[in-house]
């Protein structure tokens, strides 16, 4: 029995860890596919759910400091090469990505530039902060990314669901045995539909449902597969 109990710890243990690791993998390949993109200094943009900001690469040191940090930390740049078709570097870009917070609609900033604070000058976007008396960068961030179902940092898992407005739509997994009319989803905006669910560590898969429709995330592309073979929505929580 003991070996028995044993056995299903360990396997149980490997998922949980290959889901971490798969998690962590997909997070370093959207990351790297963000980096791939640039090729010159410019302006700070957006890319998916990053802030993408360069510099000029004779700077022997660039960072940046945000507001929703009180520019308590400075993040540094890091120098990517910029390759010919023979593979030789010819030229470099000083760089730094950040996954800016979701609630937040704007983003103020500082740079350190060789030691000096100073101004972004790519970006031509500026306010005057009275409580500093100085000049601070400003992005709007205009083409956010949809909501999609995962983990607040309140440690809450936020589910979102969009459909045709004006449905009553359903949420069950495993952390409720599949009871699928135990949580009503609240209509938040017309076609959006979220609840928030206190869920402990581990992996849980879910779907959505609409009457006895069952519905996949189709925003969230971890899947998993029941006994039966029905393939559901996952998702792992830290």
């Amino acid at each position: 029995m003991k070996k028995n109990i044993t056995v299903v710890l360990f396997l149980g243990l490997s998922i949980l860890l290959f889901a971490s690791e798969a998690d962590n993998g997909l997070k370093q390949f959207a990351r790297e596919k963000v980096i791939n993109q640039i090729h010159n200094v410019q302006s700070p943009y957006i890319n998916g759910s990053y802030i993408v900001f360069t510099a000029d690469k004779s700077a022997r040191f660039v960072g940046i400091a945000f507001d929703y940090e009180n520019f308590r930390i400075i993040h540094p740049f890091s120098r990517l090469p910029i390759y010919e078709a023979s593979d030789d570097p010819v030229d470099s870009v000083l760089f730094y990505i950040n996954e800016f917070p979701k609630e937040l609609d704007r983003i103020s900033y500082r740079l350190v530039i060789d030691g000096l604070w100073t101004t972004d000058p790519t970006n031509s976007q500026k306010i005057y902060d009275p409580k500093t008396n100085t000049q601070l960068s400003v992005i709007n961030i205009t083409n956010k990314a949809p909501d999609i179902t995962e983990k607040k940092p309140s440690g809450t898992v936020s589910f979102v669901y969009y459909g045709p407005k004006g449905q009553q739509i359903r949420l069950a997994g495993s952390f409720n045995n599949w009871d699928s009319y135990m949580y009503y989803m609240k209509e938040v905006s017309p076609g959006k539909y979220q609840l928030d669910l206190p869920l402990p560590s581990g992996v849980h898969y879910y779907n959505f449902y609409n009457g006895i429709n069952v519905l996949i995330d189709k925003n969230n592309p971890d899947r998993g597969y029941t006994r039966d073979g029905k393939v559901v929505s996952k998702i792992m929580v830290e």
